[in-house]
């Protein structure tokens, strides 16, 4: 038995397995890195379409016909918590960069402004209210944008 052919071979076999070894391992990475993109990407979507339902079910409840305020504050106040809005954020604070989970954090904080100016008495057309959306979208506005970056980073 010749000896270089064997180590030839022996040689050969471990390249094989080094190679394989290292595609699976980059295949690896790119899936784990799109699964993270896309789960992130579903988290934030999620908690805006969340906070974007919350400000519609209260505007709702605050342009029905009540006879008492305290009814009136009472269902506003369930139409913001039915929306999930406390749950998405919650998720998002737990998992997301700081920047992220303090951008959130604003934009949830102004929606429960909304909500207590609806409870308040206040009605849509009221610049109480007015002043409370255009914050609440300030800051919705400004999370997008930090939103994009974080997704973008992860894209690269």
């Amino acid at each position: 038995m010749e000896w270089g052919s064997l180590v030839g071979t022996g040689i050969g076999a471990v390249l094989g397995v080094g190679a394989t070894l290292a595609g699976d391992h980059v295949r690896w990475r790119r899936t784990s890195r799109e699964n993270s993109l896309r789960d992130r990407r579903t988290a934030y979507v999620d908690c805006l379409v969340a906070f974007r339902r919350a400000h519609e079910a209260m505007r709702l409840a605050a342009d029905e016909d009540h006879a008492d305020a305290q009814v009136r504050a009472s269902r506003i106040r369930q139409a913001f918590q039915a929306s999930g809005c406390d749950e998405a954020r919650e998720r998002l604070i737990l998992t997301a960069t700081e920047e992220v989970a303090t951008g959130i954090d604003a934009s949830y904080r102004s929606l429960r402004d909304v909500r207590e100016v609806l409870a308040s008495g206040s009605s849509l057309t009221s610049a109480d209210y007015h002043a409370a959306r255009q914050a609440h979208g300030d800051a919705t506005r400004a999370v997008r944008v930090v939103l994009r970056r974080d997704l973008t980073g992860l894209e690269a």
